[in-house]
């Protein structure tokens, strides 16, 4: 019902500010372009459809594709298990991504979701026939189990020399493994594999003793537990309590299989009988334990299964999370994906002892009834500090970095390095500008950017915590006012270097090779004149119209990198030469204090015979709207003041440039 209400609004937002005629425009393109992308529950694909008109804008994805391998179909558990994850990361990260899975979906429920990748294809005799043509020479295979079903697939990488990994993510070799573990496969990963992970410590153990058991000779081994879209599960964000929830003196809630023998059911009735006024909220497919609802207390709540992207608000909401696994031959094998997430949302995690998971922050472990109801009476206070520490290191594309790290070793030198300077803006954002600087040092090995932070007359003190927090490691810039133009001119009068990017204090980077794609771009067109994150479209009344989040998949084909037919680009995430940006004179100081100054500037650029190119896959994460207030009346007279001299501006100066849009 949210996800309507939302489209709804997002309708009357567009009647009132563009009339009935731009309305239903916007609506078309959108049911067209859907239509085009089309990822249905209940169907595999292959070959995003592209007419030849749309694709003489589009560069297409170079490099390795990487193909999952997997058990089940991405929209599985609403497609929070961890092989989706990887395919969401990859594509997330510029590659190409093709999804093969073994088994078809079993579930009481199926969710439409967008699925970021080229193919996802059932794995049977007529999927072997199409994927031939997509497999090149050094591209990555990832199988997450040793089942027979994989026995072609295997055989067409390893014909076209294609790198392997083979990740022990369960112990197969009890229940969970019926029907997918077959030991004449498992050897054969082993021996063929050139990286074997481990998702648990004693995952990691089991895949050594294998190599000794099957006399393999010794190859890498490595230890990567799951991780967390901390884009998704992103703490510092607002949430509307979900209309079905149930809260009480404490709530709880739990997400995930409910049908699994390692469910310890008895550990949670005694705790809501014991205590009635705990909620505690189950998210998942019950349909298949009907024995087990019909008997638990009226305190214990199914919520039914949900779509990953709808489970962040219900911990927003949540107390302590809960993973109530019994240890054991299953459970002591675990890495839970929902442990990082339940972390990255800064809730309280209740767990019985699982091996892989002490020591995690605001983790509290316990194997009987006494041990939880203590650390529900304490109720520490969540370490936020630690949890954000944690999730950094844990994140989906810090994994999938390491594993190509390891794969991938002879990565060349960024043709940014020693040639980048970042600006950024901060005004009176303390919550989250620490972050995006933390991020930005973090991952500036493999460039060696110099960052400078303009502070534009900030005076929540955040200022003063960056001179004493990041001195010597930043350049910090205190503007005499609050502007976007000016600042933003200002950080580069204190640059020397080639390329100039600009970035918000409410964007934070993802992983050490985040400019990577940008690169790609770089090196296909000489007459790239502005890169961005984030663009737009002009309407028929030449001002900024619909915005590429307004489109699904953002407006780019999964298996597509970059497109020019846009008509302007965003500030956070841009990229441009300093030559250029001196030539057109910077922005313009009438934007300021913000609002147009990124879509005149994207327009000077083209004015001067440069292209301007957009490309989503940079590695930055974006928390909008902490530093303007969007939507108030201050701000929509602010728009509609830059708006008009923008329009004025450009129909004297080059009214062609409107003509570039969608």
């Amino acid at each position: 019902m949210s996800i309507m209400r939302s489209k709804i609004e997002k309708i009357r937002t567009h009647l009132k500010d563009d009339g009935l005629f731009e309305t239903v425009n916007w609506i078309y393109n959108c049911l067209v372009f859907r239509i085009h992308r089309k990822r249905i529950k209940s169907e595999d694909f292959v070959d995003i459809e592209i007419s030849q008109a749309e694709k003489k804008y589009l560069l297409a994805k170079s490099g390795p594709n990487v193909f999952i391998v997997a058990s089940i179909p991405y929209y599985d558990i609403g497609g929070g298990q961890r092989c989706s994850q990887l395919a969401k990361t990859f594509n997330k990260m510029g590659f190409n991504v093709i999804y093969l899975y073994a088994f078809k979906s079993s579930e009481s429920v199926k969710f439409n979701l967008s699925m970021p990748m080229q193919a996802h294809l059932f794995i049977e005799p007529k999927t072997i026939e199409k994927i031939t043509n997509y497999v090149n020479e050094n591209d990555l295979f990832i199988f997450e189990s040793p089942s027979i079903k994989f026995k072609e697939v295997l055989d067409i990488a390893l014909e076209r020399k294609c790198k392997i990994v083979y990740e022990n993510i369960d112990n197969w070799e009890t229940s969970l493994g019926s029907t997918v573990y077959n030991e004449e496969m498992l050897k054969r990963l082993l021996e063929v594999s050139e990286l074997l992970v481990g998702t648990a410590k004693p995952l990691v153990d089991q895949l050594k003793n294998y190599l000794k058991k099957y006399n393999i000779k010794e190859k890498q081994v490595v230890y990567l537990p799951n991780a967390v879209d901390e884009e998704m599960f992103c703490g510092i964000k607002n949430y509307d309590k979900p209309v079905d929830m149930v809260t009480d003196k404490v709530t709880l809630l739990y997400y995930g299989t409910l049908w699994g023998e390692w469910f310890d059911w008895d550990l949670l009735i005694d705790l809501a009988l014991k205590h009635p006024r705990y909620s505690i909220n189950l998210i998942g497919d019950f349909s298949g334990i009907k024995n087990i609802v019909d008997i638990c207390p009226y305190n214990i709540h199914f919520l039914g299964l949900k779509r990953q992207d709808e489970l962040p608000a219900y911990l927003k909401y949540t107390d302590f999370s809960l993973i109530p696994f019994k240890p054991g031959e299953i459970g002591d094998y675990v890495s839970p994906l929902k442990i990082f997430e339940y972390i990255s949302m800064y809730t309280k995690v209740l767990c019985t002892e699982l091996p892989d998971v002490k020591g995690y922050p605001n983790v509290y472990c316990g194997n009987s009834l006494e041990s939880w109801e203590e650390v529900i009476a304490i109720n520490e206070k969540v370490d936020i500090d630690a949890a954000d520490e944690f999730v950094g290191n844990n994140s989906w594309c810090s994994r999938v970095t390491k594993m190509m790290d390891i794969v991938y070793p002879d990565m060349k030198d960024s043709m940014f390095k020693d040639k980048l300077s970042i600006v950024v803006l901060n005004y009176n954002n303390r919550n989250v500008i620490f972050k995006s600087v933390n991020t930005l040092l973090k991952f500036n090995d493999f460039y060696n950017y110099e960052i400078i932070v303009v502070d534009n007359g900030s005076t929540d003190g955040s200022y003063e915590l960056l001179q004493k927090k990041y001195e010597g490691k930043i350049k910090l810039i205190k503007n005499s006012k609050n502007g976007c133009s000016s600042g933003r001119n200002l950080g580069v009068k204190h640059t020397n270097r080639e390329y100039i990017m600009f970035l918000d204090s409410d964007q934070w980077i993802t992983n050490k090779y985040w400019l990577k794609p940008y690169e790609n771009i770089y090196d296909k067109f000489p007459n790239l004149g502005l890169i961005g994150w984030a663009a737009g479209f002009f309407n028929n009344r030449n001002q900024a119209y619909h915005v590429v989040d307004n489109f699904p998949y953002r407006y780019m084909p999964a298996n597509m990198l970059a497109r020019y037919d846009i008509s302007y680009l965003g500030s956070g995430g841009m990229i441009v030469k300093r030559e250029d940006f001196d030539k057109i004179g910077g922005f313009d100081l009438k934007y300021d204090p913000t609002c147009y100054e990124d879509t005149d500037l994207s327009l000077a650029i083209r004015n001067i015979g440069k292209e301007i190119y957009y490309c989503p896959y940079l590695g930055i994460i974006h928390l909008p709207h902490q530093t303007t207030k969007s939507g108030s009346k201050e701000h929509s007279k602010l728009i509609k003041e830059k708006q008009e001299y923008f329009t004025a501006k450009w129909v004297e100066l080059n009214k062609d440039l409107f003509k570039y849009k969608k």
